[in-house]
């Protein structure tokens, strides 16, 4: 049977007025003489500020409250199968838009600051400590929240006329990627880069010990893994390797390296943190902006340029701009 449907705020201000009612049954007021006794249920017909007419009934034993609607309803309210259906397709599509909104205010592509950025996005091909790409990667690009970015810009531009250039590994990343990682540790059999990327641990201690989390704060958009290069792209010697799950990682290691790998992240340690960013303990490649905007926000956008997370698929393209199919050729092929 199909029921009426209401808009959300006639539904408060349905919710208020039967509260108050019920209220008033339990103080045993009976003397309104728009209610109507029917054994132990009580009736109040209401009209709402739409002009539509509907039926309180009270059950003056349990103290129910249920909401009849009655046939006087506006013309423009509309059936519906179902109260599933009030999440409508419609809905979703704001909350699409909302995001894409959302993105376009707050993200950018690091390149776009940063013109001599040299990217390498682990987590968009195969080579990482899982071995495959993982989940929410789709382009490989850096995107951080623009707070971050410029922050970033600060020290590649201090860093330029020494001679270096920042690399990337890693910049904002999706839940999704995160729960990637949680599968991976929870498969023992799968150890096929243990001698690349924890040599010296059992995977199953790689949880306990900090090196992957079921929280990254990645995900806040304000986060960054990276090093860096001479002005060739040649990597500096830091004395250990991105992603590598060992004590040797640590941001204060200093036991087995040389002095040029113990000066090396200094520099890139001591920069970053002169424009506002944090070191991980556990990896000396890992940074957070200090003053991140989002640090409660968790997103799970996938990683993709600004341009495809910020059009509309559905959107028709502009007047002028359609494309027109090319003439058909007549004659012999």
């Amino acid at each position: 049977m199909k029921i009426p449907r209401i808009d959300y705020i006639y539904l408060l201000y349905i919710g208020a007025i039967a509260s108050v009612l019920t209220c008033m049954m339990l103080l045993t007021c009976e003397s309104c003489n728009d209610y109507y006794d029917t054994g132990t249920v009580v009736r109040r017909q209401i009209t709402t500020p739409n002009g539509d007419t509907v039926t309180i009934v009270v059950d003056t034993l349990s103290g129910d409250t249920i909401m009849e609607l009655s046939d006087t309803l506006s013309a423009d309210s509309a059936s519906i199968e179902s109260p599933a259906d009030t999440v409508s397709a419609d809905t979703v599509l704001d909350e699409k838009a909302e995001e894409r909104k959302f993105i376009k205010e707050h993200f950018v592509e690091v390149r776009s600051l940063i013109p001599d950025l040299i990217e390498e996005i682990r987590y968009n091909s195969n080579h990482n400590f899982v071995g495959k790409r993982i989940r929410g990667y789709e382009e490989s690009v850096s995107l951080l929240t623009k707070e971050a970015a410029l922050a970033l810009k600060e020290v590649a531009d201090e860093l330029r006329p020494k001679g270096y250039r920042i690399k990337i590994y890693d910049s904002y990343r999706p839940r999704d990627a995160v729960e990637h990682f949680r599968s991976w540790v929870g498969n023992p059999s799968d150890t096929l880069t243990k001698s690349e990327f924890y040599p010296e641990k059992d995977k199953s201690v790689l949880f306990q010990e900090g090196y992957i989390s079921s929280r990254s704060r990645h995900c806040h958009g304000s986060t960054i893994d990276m090093t860096l290069c001479t002005t060739s792209g040649q990597e500096l010697d830091m004395g250990g390797t991105f992603d590598l799950f060992s004590e040797r990682s640590h941001s204060d290691y200093t036991e087995t390296l040389t002095s040029s790998q113990i000066s090396n992240r200094s520099l890139l340690r001591s920069t970053m943190e002169k424009h506002g960013f944090v070191i991980a303990n556990t990896e000396w490649w890992h940074f957070r902006l200090a003053k991140e905007p989002f640090p409660d926000r968790e997103f799970n956008f996938p990683v993709a340029s600004l341009a495809k997370l910020t059009t509309d698929p559905n959107a028709k393209p502009a007047p002028g701009k359609e494309q027109k199919a090319p003439p058909k050729r007549r004659g012999r092929r």
